[in-house]
């Protein structure tokens, strides 16, 4: 076995020790992944490791030059920032699969649009990870579908026009204060039978409404 390929292997079983899980596949594909991320000098050093807050801002900084999306963990003392991208990420994968997914997700902005200043280049719609952010063909102007707007800003800094911000929403949301608050809360919140088959009334109903019909297949 190559050094380099002994590298990403521990690497992997590294990251599949900590609490999302990145499990071996057959065909090494994970590895592959890790490849593409890190260079065998990162890789080496691993995840997990006490950082100083210029490589924590860096690290910001080329996040938001690529275009992924920063989520915390949903607490109030954040455990882990996650850097997604709409395509390999499961919960935006997921957000992007239902008509109203906004309802399902805590966010305290949404992107709005100063139509009159847009030019309609597509630069907010490229980088827009939950499809929320559209260039209509005919007005030649962005609008956001704030059904799907997350409010994770990413439509702001490369816009031209500077015609991209954030407004705030008039209810703020707080999460949890812990990891162990956030549990009890999901637990509390559990659904039945009778809750689940709601949900999925909700989301057929939302697709219809919608116009969204697709997403049902």
């Amino acid at each position: 076995m190559e050094k380099n390929e002994k590298i990403y292997i521990d690497l992997r079983r590294h990251i599949n020790s900590q609490a999302i899980g990145f499990p071996a596949t057959k065909t090494g594909s994970e590895l592959r992944i890790l490849k593409h991320i890190f260079s065998p000098k990162e890789a080496e050093k691993g995840i997990g490791r006490e950082i100083t807050l210029g490589e924590s801002l860096s690290i910001l900084d080329e996040n938001q030059k690529q275009g992924l999306v920063l989520q915390p963990s949903n607490t109030e003392q954040a455990e882990f920032i996650c850097s997604c991208c709409g395509c390999c990420c499961g919960m935006l994968s997921m957000h992007k699969g239902l008509p109203k997914p906004v309802d399902f997700w805590a966010s305290n902005y949404f992107a709005v649009v100063e139509t009159d200043v847009c030019n309609g280049c597509g630069n907010c719609e490229k980088r827009c990870q939950v499809g929320a952010a559209r260039v209509s063909e005919q007005k030649k102007k962005t609008s956001v579908d704030l059904n799907r707007c997350i409010g994770c800003g990413l439509c702001i800094p490369t816009c031209p026009q500077k015609a991209m911000s954030l407004k705030k929403k008039p209810n703020e949301v707080r999460p949890p204060q812990t990891r162990d608050d956030l549990y009890d809360i999901i637990m509390s919140h559990k659904k039945g039978s009778f809750g689940k088959l709601k949900i999925k009334g909700k989301i057929v109903i939302d697709a219809i409404r919608t116009g969204q019909t697709h997403l049902l297949r």
